[in-house]
Formats: structure tokens, sequence, C-alpha cells
């Protein structure tokens, strides 16, 4: 962690000193007390559900040096030695962190899209870090809350940021993008999601492009000419770009997938006249496509390929992200848990056909969230498409699912319903057989990963 003055804080955030001296050094940041180490700054956030005013005595007690806050508090204390009293503390840790970006001196990099920003970000960190000191986004702390906290966790040395943005709706990721300020900028590919906060698809490719839009001109855009909105969004960043997939003109070419679950997938592509291959730890066409966008980033920031994608093949999938479990009996367990959407279950379902399976392949699915009017409908085609991708057992888990269910079982396969993950993690256990092929896949929201524990715990891991 960086080490800033209290007196630099007092500047960046634009606040008045309540108590303590300026030139006492702040090493962390936080907005949670349950992560908060001594010597850190509290960032008192007054939520919907909860004040983090009322939290300042227990970041006192668990060593905070700083609290910024809104108002001063009450009581007796115990208080940190320091307090920062400002407008909106929201805004002061935005501010914040656009001070900590400006004291990075390496290429900063953000990645943003519809599907695997995450997959990507480590792809890129994972490739930067074969010849750099990378700093990246921990976790998902990819929003306006934790972007500043990101930036302010770049270490001094770093020579080189790797920051996701998230959304959930119009200008958050402008906002975020002018407090990156990157160097280099990605967006995957533009889907139908986050339905329900937008109208259209061409709304959230508007809001994705937001990220081209406010890049300075002597900044590098990655750009994606395999998807449509990708491109049309490019248009508004006039600076110099790297472009990337099946198209012959693109800088990066992809030239072959091969799209398994096991032992992963692969890719192959040329590049200024070469052709590169990388068999990926991660399964599925979706994972080879992120590295072809992480490829790219790498390009835009002048680092060698080679000892890049060597780096990129030992990146790990991590849990709910193509996460594979082997258990005994030759069950093989594929946890896609973090998040889904109508494409990214396309995607997966395509994997899960072209993978040999000695057994069957099975789809423990779970309600895909925040698509909107046409939710219902969405499922029922899933449903549709498991059984067209020769899935011979559904597990539909929460109550949109169910229509996936009942579609699925209209076509003969077996399929079986329920609304809780909890009993899910019940039954699916009981359900399978030697050799079988098992992914789990649902939006966060419906806690799959309830599912994956319980396959470990009552079937056992194979070491």
């Amino acid at each position: 962690m960086p080490t800033l003055k209290v007196g630099e804080l007092l500047q960046a955030t634009g606040g008045t000193l309540l108590s303590g001296d300026p030139s006492l050094s702040v090493t962390s940041y936080a907005i949670d007390t349950r992560r908060l180490a001594a010597g850190g700054a509290f960032f008192a956030l007054a939520g919907t559900k909860v004040d983090g005013h009322a939290f300042v005595g227990d970041a006192a007690r668990a060593g905070a040096l700083l609290a910024v806050v809104a108002r001063a508090p009450s009581g007796g204390g115990p208080f940190p030695a320091a307090m920062i009293q400002v407008d909106d503390v929201a805004s002061a840790l935005a501010r914040c962190g656009a001070y900590a970006r400006q004291r990075i001196r390496g290429k900063v990099v953000t990645i943003t899209g519809s599907a695997g920003k995450t997959t990507t970000k480590e792809f890129v960190a994972a490739g930067l870090a074969a010849s750099a000191k990378v700093h990246r986004t921990m976790g998902n702390l990819n929003n306006e809350l934790g972007l500043p906290l990101s930036l302010l966790s770049c270490p001094d040395d770093a020579e080189a940021a790797v920051f996701e943005l998230g959304m959930n709706g119009p200008g958050q990721i402008a906002f975020l993008a002018r407090l990156a300020d990157p160097d280099v900028a990605l967006v995957t590919n533009v889907l139908p999601v986050h339905l329900e906060f937008f109208d259209s698809i061409d709304d959230i490719a508007a809001a994705k492009g937001e990220l081209f839009a406010v890049l300075r001109e002597n900044a590098t855009s990655v750009v994606n000419l395999d998807d449509p909105n990708v491109r049309v969004q490019a248009t508004r960043h006039a600076g110099p770009r790297v472009t990337f997939g099946r198209a012959k003109n693109a800088d990066l070419t992809l030239e072959a997938i091969e799209n398994l679950y096991v032992p992963g997938a692969s890719l192959r592509f040329s590049h200024a006249g070469r052709s590169h291959s990388i068999a990926l730890r991660v399964g599925g066409a979706h994972a080879a496509l992120d590295a072809l966008a992480a490829a790219a980033t790498i390009v835009a920031c002048g680092v060698p390929l080679g000892p890049a994608l060597t780096a990129m093949a030992c990146v790990e999938p991590a849990p709910g992200r193509g996460r594979m479990t082997r258990l005994p009996e030759g069950i093989v367990v594929v946890d896609d848990t973090y998040n889904s959407n109508p494409e990214a279950l396309a995607s997966v379902l395509a994997t899960l056909e072209a993978s040999p399976a000695a057994g069957r392949r099975v789809l423990v699915m779970g309600d895909m969230l925040e698509l909107g009017p046409r939710s219902v409908a969405f499922h029922q085609e899933a449903g549709v498409l498991a059984a067209q991708s020769r899935v011979a057992l559904l597990v539909g888990v929460g109550p949109l699912a169910r229509h996936a269910v009942e579609a699925a079982r209209r076509t003969g396969i077996e399929a079986h319903a329920t609304d809780h993950a909890a009993h899910a993690a019940q039954i699916v256990p009981g359900l399978l057989r030697p050799d079988d092929l098992v992914v789990i896949k649902g939006s966060r929201g419906v806690r799959l990963e309830l599912v994956v524990d319980a396959l470990v715990s009552r079937r056992g891991e194979v070491g």
C-alpha cells in the first residue's frame, strides 16, 4: 500500500481538519471496519442501510489513524488520531482516488464489457507481470467506491496497473474512466445484460462506450472487431487503436479455437506476421476470446507477446469463473457461478456440447437476473438450447429457471426444478453418476456456489 500524509488527503478531499497532525502517514484505506488495517484511513460512508459514522469508534479500535466523515462524531470516543470533515464522503473518496491516480507512473489499463471483464483482467495482469511489477483490481472493487480504493492501494513502484470498470446504469463508466484516466482501454463485448436498467442493447452499448468517449486522444483503445456494437462505440475515440477478432485486417487475427472444458481451451492467432498459440487452464471459447482480448491489450501496452502468453497460460480460473474440480468416479464440476446472461449461457452450452464426456452432460442452471421484460422468454429459450446442446440432465434453480426446466422437459430430457440453491445443494449430489461432466451456471444472487460446496463436501475432491 502507498503511504500518504493526512495533509495530502486533506488537500485531495478539500475538507476541514477536525483533529490530528497533517504530517501523520496513512498506509491503507477502507470503507468497512472489518477490512481496516492499523494505520489506515476509514471513510465513513452513509449508506441506505448502514451509516459508517456509527462505526468510527470501531475504526479507532481497529487501529485507524484517520477517519473521513461528513459530520463530527458524538460521544466520548475512542476516535482516530486524525479526522477530516467533508461535505460528502463518497465524493471525497473519489477525489482521493483521483489524487492517487496522479501518482501512478506506469501504464494504466481499464477494462469493461458485458462479460469476461475479470478473466480478461487476470490475463492482462499476468501477461504484463512477465516483464513489470503490476497492480490490479482485487476482487470486484470495480464501482464508484471500489475503484478509488483500488487506485489508493496501488504501490508507488507499480510499473503497470490494471483496473476493471463495472456498471449498472448510464454515466457510471464515464465517471470511472475519468477517475482512472487510462492509457489503454478495452471494451470486451456488449451483450443483453442489465436490461432491467436499460431500454435496449443499444443503450447498453452507449453506456459501455463511454469508456471510449472520455479516453484521452493520445491513449490507445483496444477494439473487438467481432462485436458490431463495440466497433460503433470505438468511433467515439479518435486516437490510436489495436484491434482483434476474426477479421483478416485485425491487428491480432483469430485463427482457431479449441472449445473444451477439460483440460482447457486453446487458441491460435496471428500478429505482425507471426502465429502464436496458447493453451489455457480455463475452459471454453469465451475464455479463449478473453485471452485474445488480453493479448491485444498487452500489445497496446508495448509489451512483448512471447513471455506474456507464457504467463497467461499459467492463470488459474478463480472460484465462480470457470474453475474445474475433479471428484471421485470421474465426475468433473465446472464452477461458473459468479454470473450469467443469455449469451454467456449459450457459450457455456456450446463448450459443454463440444467437450468429450464419458458420462452425461449435466447443467445446473440458476436464474439469470436483471433481464427485464424478456426474462421468461430468455429462460424458456435456455431450456430448449440446453436440450439441443446434448444436456442429459438439467437442474433449474430459482423461479425463472423453472421456465427453462419446463421447456427442457417438453423436449424429453430429464429436468428438475427447485426455487433455492440450498435445496439444490441437497438434491444435486444424489442425481450425479460416474463420469458426468457438470457445469454450474447462474447469476450471483442465486448463490449456486452452495451446490459446488455440497458436491465437494459430500463426494470429496480428487487431489
